[in-house]
């Protein structure tokens, strides 16, 4: 019954996904698929036999199950994880914490990437790109390494108008606000909603990787925020952690608030641009990409819609005081395009 992680260098959900693993103590094995990554071509691009391939998919993480199974997606799968190891779940007993804890996690997954992507391949590019091809290739002179490096910082940066266009100005600014309000939460308490992790804790986890191990951002969170510095190096195996999940009311805190509040703004900005870009008819087949965050935005909805009274009138408070209740609901029309995310 051993689950079986192919994650990549750089990548924060496969860290996100082998956390998870860690905290639910589900026996597991970790590799990085060195089988042709180039910096041209995909993730064992051109070799039919590779681990990837025969997965079908075209991202890292990818996790083999005991059945043989492959699957890819990393909010189902903690979800799925979790009801195999129901007295460590990530998701909280209350319904509308629940929502609060996947909310977040979406905008780590969704949003948060952008920050990094953005200094990476600018501020960082030839370190980081040297970095990436050392670690999906193992060994390497640097008349081997060069080459690669410079032929993937090309193809990243490529993107990085796309990226651009979905940050708002002051990039720099809003990370560092973020830090702040996460620093704050962190003087009170290591966890959102008590004194155990969720499906939050980990989204963000994975995306706090990078910010730690990037140079120059992370270079502002260690001077700027020690503590989320300290805490993202605590979540990254948590196996040995016992913990109790706090009363819904507790839950509802000022600097639960100001974390959700300090990412807001850029996240909901993005999604209504990417829904400018593609609608939300077509979204069945999405993985990644713009339809993919616009899925996930509509299944939020539908989420949120879906509470009882109770737990709606609980987590609206929150939500309206951090710009996000309006976001989260639906426009006319949108409700017949929900689209479940499920494991793929």
């Amino acid at each position: 019954m051993t689950y079986e992680i192919y994650g990549g260098p750089a990548s924060p959900y496969s860290l996100k996904v082998r956390a998870a693993f860690r905290y639910l103590r589900l026996p597991h094995t970790w590799s990085v698929p060195r089988e042709g990554f180039t910096g041209e071509g995909g993730l064992g691009e051109g070799d039919a036999d590779s681990t990837l391939t025969r997965a079908g998919k075209g991202v890292v993480p990818v996790v083999r199950f005991p059945d043989g199974s492959f699957h890819a997606d990393s909010t189902p799968m903690l979800y799925h994880l979790s009801g195999l190891a129901p007295d460590r779940s990530l998701i909280h007993p209350n319904a509308g914490i629940a929502f609060l804890s996947h909310l977040i996690e979406d905008m780590a997954d969704e949003y948060l990437p952008l920050g990094f992507f953005y200094f990476r391949w600018t501020t960082d590019a030839e370190w980081c790109g040297r970095r990436q091809m050392i670690g999906w290739n193992g060994a390497l002179r640097d008349d081997e390494l060069v080459p690669l490096a410079e032929a993937f910082t090309a193809r990243q940066q490529r993107q990085l108008g796309a990226t651009a266009s979905l940050l708002p100005a002051g990039v720099q600014e809003g990370y560092e606000a973020f830090l702040s309000a996460l620093d704050r939460q962190l003087r009170k308490s290591l966890f959102l909603f008590g004194s155990r992790p969720s499906m939050a804790e980990l989204g963000l986890h994975g995306q706090l990787t990078q910010y730690a191990g990037d140079p120059f951002v992370s270079s502002i969170m260690k001077e700027k925020a020690v503590r989320v510095f300290q805490w993202e190096q605590l979540l990254d195996d948590m196996s040995g952690l016992e913990g109790e999940w706090a009363a819904p009311a507790e839950c509802l805190t000022a600097e639960l608030e100001g974390v959700i509040a300090s990412v807001a703004p850029g996240y909901f900005s993005m999604l209504e641009t990417m829904r400018g870009f593609v609608g939300v008819e077509n979204l069945r087949e999405s993985l990644n990409g713009a339809q993919y965050r616009v899925k996930c935005w509509l299944a939020l909805k539908a989420e949120l819609a879906g509470l009882d009274e109770d737990d709606r009138n609980l987590v609206k408070p929150v939500l309206e005081a951090s710009g996000a209740w309006e976001p989260l609901q639906f426009v006319p029309g949108e409700e017949a395009f929900v689209v479940p995310v499920e494991m793929a």
